[in-house]
């Protein structure tokens, strides 16, 4: 079997057909997950886990647990602080617990917002709820119409039902477009409200060291993700030795957008300084993410420190760069539904399942660890006719079907 790609959703895939029993060859040229790569992927990321489940599951089902993985190494999990959000000379810090989040706007604003926020975040669970069964948990085999989509995912846009929040609020809902969807400032599809909902349904999480307790990036989850690629007896290959039986390909497709857009990503850049604040006082050891909202787009920054320097993370969305790898930039809920779905097609006689992060699941970190999952899932009922996804109850803690 053969898995081609260098991010997560073929590094996700390939840990997970390894444990089910198959002999896979991961086609990477330049595996991104690895340090020393050109650009590496933990450069890019965040250094705030959304969705931990996702890469607890994926450790789990490669046969080790995650935080006793990373506890070996020096690294544990430990909750991040709430984001700062800023607007003009307006800052507000949004707790991630729903109702944390909610007293933190009441006593900002008025208890009419704090309501009208209350509802929005009922939107936003209820669009979660929806895109679950889109693509992250289930996947989307065939085109998606109009009328196949729930009703909490059928509103025309994002900030349907905003107009009555501050402009600040407005721009925290907003601003999902050019986050999580690729769009330019001001656009964006109602399947992004989900984004909303998922730091306050699982959180938000830093990984941090063991001795002192300080942050660092997502780079040793990564490394020992690497690891068990060995011991799963992965091979990873610049290119193909041998002709497959099976290919999962995890590059996006080669199409045309039509009207719409290719996803736009923002500018990313890493900058470190003298680790100490105004004063000449050490800096906090926590990552701390704030989120400056401009007409012209929200940038964000997580900074943190590290060996004695503050390093800085800044994804600039008003400076986007075009990513058609990444799909159609979700400006529109009909855009989304336009993302290609999981399907199989037939290349020099193999059959090839084209998953990557342009479909539906999305480019988000941990969007493209569940959409590795489903990969994983379809591959193997394909050649051995066995369902192994956890919606099957025959299947055990450890990926597999049980003998009884």
């Amino acid at each position: 079997m053969e898995v081609r790609g260098e991010g997560l959703i073929a590094l996700a895939a390939s840990l997970r057909l390894a444990r089910l029993g198959h002999r896979v060859t991961l086609v990477a040229a330049d595996p991104s997950w690895r340090s020393r790569a050109r650009r590496p992927l933990s450069g890019e990321l965040p250094p705030v886990l959304e969705v931990p489940a996702a890469w607890r599951d994926l450790f789990g089902k490669s046969g080790r647990n995650m935080d006793a993985e990373l506890a070996r190494d020096g690294f544990t999990l430990t909750e991040a602080p709430p984001v700062l959000h800023r607007m003009e000379k307006e800052t507000l810090a949004l707790p991630t617990e729903r109702a944390a989040q909610i007293a933190a706007v009441r006593t900002h604003w008025s208890p009419d917002v704090a309501r009208i926020w209350s509802h929005l975040l009922d939107r936003a669970d209820e669009a979660w709820q929806a895109r679950r069964a889109l693509g992250l948990e289930y996947p989307v085999a065939g085109a998606l119409r109009g009328g196949d989509l729930p009703r909490a995912l059928a509103g025309r846009h994002l900030t349907d039902g905003c107009d009555d929040l501050p402009a600040l609020l407005r721009a925290v809902v907003g601003h999902l477009g050019p986050v999580a969807g690729g769009t330019r400032a001001g656009r964006g599809g109602t399947p992004l409200l989900a984004d909303l909902a998922v730091p306050r349904v699982f959180g938000r999480w830093q990984l941090t060291r063991l001795d002192d307790g300080s942050a660092t990036t997502l780079q040793p989850l990564l490394d020992a993700l690497d690891r068990r690629l060995g011991a799963r007896g992965v091979e990873v290959a610049a290119g193909p030795a041998r002709r497959p039986d099976l290919v999962i390909d995890t590059e996006p497709p080669r199409r045309r957008f039509g009207h719409d857009r290719p996803f736009l990503a923002p500018t990313v850049r890493l900058t470190r300084s003298p680790d100490t604040a105004p004063g000449g006082r050490r800096a906090e050891r926590g990552v701390e993410h704030s989120v400056d909202h401009t007409p012209a787009g929200p940038v964000l920054h997580w900074s943190w420190s590290e060996q004695g320097q503050r390093a800085t993370l800044t994804h600039d969305h008003t400076r986007p760069v075009r990513r058609p790898d990444l799909g159609r930039a979700i400006d529109s809920t009909a855009a989304w539904r336009r993302r290609p779905p999981l399907q199989w097609i037939r290349d020099d006689g193999a059959p090839v399942l084209a998953a990557s992060p342009a479909a539906h699941g999305g480019p988000e970190p941990w969007a493209q660890l569940l959409t590795g999952a489903l990969a994983a899932y379809l591959s193997h009922e394909r050649l051995t006719g066995q369902d192994v996804s956890p919606h099957n109850r025959a299947v055990g803690a450890d990926g597999r079907l049980r003998r009884h």
